[in-house]
């Protein structure tokens, strides 16, 4: 899985890992932002991230599409962690 994409309104993310939701069973993404946020980590359903968005008039997107590390913004490899701190 590749670590870092961009959401279809353009602000890039880090993928953590996958989990469990117990309450669903469904398997989840565990990501961050790659800029400042009021929260560190975010879920979302497997299928939901992997999925598509309709722009409208027939334009179809990925919700989150993979990007190079190389290639991400310098404003968000100030954000990119090897490590993610633990509470």
């Amino acid at each position: 899985m590749t670590a870092f994409y961009r959401h279809f309104k353009g602000k890039y993310y880090q993928v953590v890992g996958t989990g469990l939701d117990t309450a669903t069973e469904g398997q989840v993404v565990v990501y961050r932002t790659l800029y400042l946020s009021d929260y560190s980590l975010f879920t979302r359903p497997y299928d939901e991230f992997f999925g598509t968005v309709d722009r409208g008039e027939g334009s179809v997107e990925p919700r989150f599409a993979p990007v190079d590390a190389a290639d991400l913004p310098e404003d968000a490899q100030l954000h990119v962690l090897s490590v993610l701190p633990l509470p």
